[in-house]
């Protein structure tokens, strides 16, 4: 499924009226800018250099999960990036 068939599915008719915080934690997370993922991918990664020389445990699950909503966060501007449309880049071919 391309993004603009997600993006219909979540605002066209069939859409939930009253999302719950999950959902829409879900797709602000999807939505943030190319700015905030790298500012994110620059914080999980000290996160995760603080945590190997303290060997603290708290702080590897904190780097753990900074790093997954990372891994998200650009999965969704990749995806937003491969989806062709206004204001998007250029696809080759």
């Amino acid at each position: 499924m391309d993004l603009l068939t997600y993006k219909e599915l979540d605002t066209g008719p069939e859409a939930p009226q009253h999302p719950s915080r999950a959902h829409r934690a879900w797709h602000a997370l999807l939505g943030l800018g190319p700015t905030a993922v790298v500012f994110m991918v620059a914080l999980s990664l000290g996160l995760g250099a603080i945590g190997a020389q303290v060997s603290w445990l708290p702080m590897l699950v904190i780097f753990s999960i900074v790093w997954g909503l990372t891994l998200i966060a650009l999965g969704g501007v990749v995806a937003r990036w491969l989806t062709p449309g206004r204001g998007r880049h250029r696809m080759a071919g």
